[in-house]
């Protein structure tokens, strides 16, 4: 058995069961396993663990970075044994794998197993059976629209099946993952078809499945005069989205929480969540594109056979149907949180709404947003182990001594720092207590986390309702706080905004200008309550002076770019869409600062060449702040999902077209102006950060290039660096959040200690430790420590200083290892050249008409 094990599992102490099914992402150290190596899981108590291993990353050496363990093991002693994964020493047994079958006709796809089937229909909307416990179960999908889908025609655009083995005896899959993808069309020209997208996960061993379903509306919004309201002509309206599924001479029940009875249906029986329960379920955050609050009724709704019967106001139900001694129940996710929906039975039939309207109160799913629901599904019986799912975590000591994040250990849970980042779990102030601050629930905003930063000094009667965005990325942060201490609240709080940042702040369109597609949207305007703007920053019903510089307008842009929380979830959760996002957020990035290769889009970065957000084309350079810092980050987080050095090599670029080695930092680079220069420290952590890969990678110019910046710019900082409310005078807003911003000073600082001399690392470190020392006294003492901008930031960039302060610094020898002039690519004959390349008529005629809304109207 290996001296240290990778994680844990955790089942609650009231769950009945025999099995308990889990998955979990795990980081291996380089060179510790390879693809063609078979794997083992094993116990500490020596029982080996059914499990399916995907990799998800690689190391340089190709050997596996991550791991996804699907798998599942007896509950008994399960949570005091430890888990670990090591390459078996015998020769594996050869085990015949049974493919699934699929048979495919003009009107039906079939899919078996040995001890599994699936048929589908390919005329109807997610219409078919699947078998689990040896039952055959029918379902069916319904979706009711008010407005322009109130018809529409369904069409299954593609679908994949995926088993996964854990090398059972009979050779079957103990896991078939099945995705189908759908689009309903409204029949206009003008309006892109909505897509559904339905994920199935089978475990037919443990009776086990669960289902996924996320709807999206793929229509770019008007956003006149830079404004997102509600309201929009392209939004979609749903009364009703549920799926159905039915068993003949079935008994069928409800049970509204685990500790309540299950309860009978004769006839029918409705529980139905309009709110969210909560003592602020009127918050402006439910105020429909009227500006009227979109609930009516706040209760929860649970009738059985015509009798109003008794519900908690925030419950967690479970439909069954009972047929031949087997049971199958539908078990809804964040079912309350995620108001308005449903659970309905009638013998033979379940049903569950995941969204449920009121009546003329229909949902408004925004152009761009999408919404992922999900639901368990188990089948008992006499014949199935019954099971449970069960929490993993990660060892913190493996976590740390993997290397694949570095400065993420135990280590942190020393810094001064750590008990103010405590109190977002406990408290008046706790991220789950400013849920209920603002009701920050519902479809939309369950999951973001209530920007009360904001409010600082506003003085109104009514509720000051603004949304985030994941701004300063506290998604990386909640998983960060998780992995190091073990706390299964982080993780709660991290898998409800992964969710939300991926369904409701970006931008699912591909329709509208090139960079705003796939964008994430800005938090709430400052000082300003959301409006009907929801999450999407700016409403018309905002004043236009509200505070000094109020820009106003505009969609998602470069500055407001974070995709690390997202990469290290999909490593973490093996989450698609996860990986997705990151992807997409990249490609995205790229096109602010690179263009999208047309002629239209060339003489629009030419015109801005001089704003200073933006790469200037005339001489190739991009600005040193953090936009640039963004897509660094964005490029580095696509790199380790995809192992593509052209993602490297695009980061080398940019820093070679930032910054020098030998810029007169003090005459060129104006960094005592804090307001408009203070974002230079994103940048640095940027290149930190690709210092970290690209020594893993390998050392090459480009290294030892960056390095020489990175102390450059050090020795500057330890020179003239100072807390940023020491001149509180020449600050537009001098509150804490300058003081946290701080913090990347101390880390940019004690990182760049460790590639230099000895005295120099001592100076270094001296300024850390000043800046750092005046941060934790001044917001320790703050009354605005509780504020989610101040954790946000402390849970990014603390704890640098803690891990690397006994690190033995190491001079990197710079000199001759790159050329003295850099040639840097003057940036406006290359890109013209580039253009013409790829010179496209129908393509260049494609984006204009996305760039001109006025021009797409008239030609629809």
């Amino acid at each position: 058995m290996q001296s240290q094990h990778h994680f844990s599992l955790r089942v609650p102490e009231s769950g009945k069961a025999d099995t308990a099914s889990f998955s979990i992402g795990i980081p291996l150290s380089q060179g510790l396993c390879y693809v063609h190596q078979p794997l083992h899981c094993k116990r500490n108590d020596n029982q080996l663990v059914m499990c399916a291993f995907t990799p998800l990353a690689w190391w340089p050496d190709h050997s596996v970075k991550w791991l996804l363990l699907e798998g599942h093991t007896p509950v008994a002693g399960i949570n005091e044994s430890q888990f670990w994964v090591e390459p078996k020493q015998t020769a594996a047994i050869k085990v015949n794998q049974e493919h699934v079958a699929s048979l495919e006709s003009e009107s039906t796809i079939s899919l078996t197993t040995c001890n599994w089937a699936c048929q589908l229909s390919k005329t109807t909307l997610f219409d078919g059976y699947f078998m689990l416990a040896g039952k055959r179960w029918t379902f069916s999908f319904n979706s009711q629209f008010t407005g322009e889908f109130s018809e529409y025609h369904s069409s299954l655009t593609d679908w994949h099946v995926e088993p996964k083995y854990c090398d059972q005896p009979d050779g079957s899959p103990a896991f078939i993952h099945l995705a189908l993808y759908y689009e309903l069309s409204s029949g206009r020209p003008d309006l892109a078809p909505i897509k559904l997208q339905v994920k199935l996960g089978f475990e037919p061993a443990l009776g086990l499945a669960r289902i996924t379903t996320t709807i999206t509306n793929t229509n770019p919004a008007e956003h006149n005069g830079g404004t997102w309201d509600l309201g929009d002509p392209r939004s979609v309206f749903i009364d009703n989205m549920s799926l159905s599924i039915s068993s003949e001479q079935a008994y069928a029940a409800i049970q509204v929480s685990p500790d309540t009875a299950i309860v009978s249906i004769n006839l029918d029986g409705h529980l139905w969540q309009r709110a969210s329960g909560g003592s602020r379920w009127d918050s402006p955050n439910h105020l429909n594109h009227a500006r009227e609050l979109s609930i009516h009724d706040p209760a929860t709704h649970f009738i059985v056979d015509g009798i109003t019967q008794q519900a908690p106001a925030r419950p967690e139900p479970a439909a069954l149907l009972t047929s031949q001694n087997v049971q199958l129940s539908v078990s809804p996710d964040r079912f309350w949180q995620n108001f308005p929906t449903s659970l309905a039975a009638e013998p033979g039939k379940i049903s569950w709404s995941m969204f449920k309207a009121e009546p003329g109160l229909p949902v408004e799913l925004q152009p761009g947003e999408q919404k992922t629901h999900s639901a368990i599904i188990q089948a008992k019986s006499e014949t199935v182990a019954k099971a449970i799912i069960a929490n993993a975590t990660i060892s913190a000591d493996w976590f740390a001594l993997t290397g694949v994040f570095p400065r993420l250990s135990e280590h942190l849970l020393s810094d001064p720092l750590q008990s103010l980042i405590g109190e977002g779990l406990d408290g008046p102030s706790s991220f789950f207590a400013k849920r209920e601050a603002i009701d920050e629930y519902g479809w939309r905003h369950f999951g973001d986390l209530y920007a009360d930063h904001e409010t600082d000094g506003y003085t109104g009667d009514t509720l000051f309702t603004s949304h985030y965005n994941n701004q300063y990325d506290p998604l990386l942060g909640f998983l960060k706080q998780w992995l190091i201490s073990g706390d299964q609240r982080w993780r709660e709080l991290a898998d409800d905004l992964a969710r939300h940042i991926i369904d409701i702040d970006i931008y699912h369109t591909e329709l509208d200008k090139p960079e705003y597609n796939q964008g994430l949207f800005w938090h709430t305007d400052h000082y300003l309550p959301a409006e009907t703007a929801t999450h999407r920053t700016y409403s018309r019903h905002h004043k236009g002076n509200a505070y000094q510089d109020h820009a106003g307008g505009g969609g998602p842009g470069g500055q407001h770019c974070y995709t690390t929380g997202l990469q290290l979830y999909y490593f973490l959760t093996g989450c698609q869409a996860a990986q997705q996002a990151v992807l997409g957020l990249t490609d995205w990035i790229t096109t602010v600062y690179e263009g999208d290769d047309t002629l239209f889009g060339l003489l629009l970065s030419y015109k801005n060449r001089h704003r200073i957000d933006l790469k200037n084309i005339s001489t190739g350079t991009y600005p040193l702040d953090r936009g640039t810092a963004n897509y660094m980050m964005a490029l580095l987080d696509s790199f380790e999902i995809t192992n593509d050095l052209q993602y490297l090599q695009q980061v080398s670029y940019i820093i070679r077209h930032t910054v020098s080695p030998d810029d007169d930092i003090a005459e060129t680079r104006n960094l005592e102006n804090v307001e408009n220069c203070w974002f230079y420290t994103v940048f640095l952590q940027a290149v930190c950060r690709y210092l970290d890969i690209q020594s893993v990678v390998g050392k090459n110019q480009d290294y030892y290039y960056a390095v020489a910046c990175l102390v450059h710019y050090a020795h500057w900082m330890a020179d003239n660096e100072y807390p940023y409310l020491e001149k509180p005078d020449i600050l537009e807003y001098p509150n804490q959040t300058w003081s946290a911003q701080d913090l990347r000073k101390v880390a940019v600082l004690s990182i760049a200690a460790t590639y230099t001399s000895e005295d120099n690392a001592l100076r270094f470190r001296a300024k850390a430790a000043e800046i750092k020392h005046y941060v934790v006294n001044a917001i320790s003492s703050s009354n605005e420590k509780h504020y989610t901008r101040i954790l946000a930031l402390l849970m990014q960039n603390y704890g640098i200083d803690t891990i690397e302060c006994t690190t033995s610094p190491t001079v990197v020898e710079t000199a001759g290892k790159f050329p003295v002039s850099i040639q840097r690519d003057k940036g406006w004959q290359g890109y013209v050249f580039h253009v013409i390349k790829r010179l496209s008529v129908k393509r260049e005629w494609q984006q204009l008409q996305k760039r001109v809304p006025a021009l797409r109207r008239k030609l629809s």
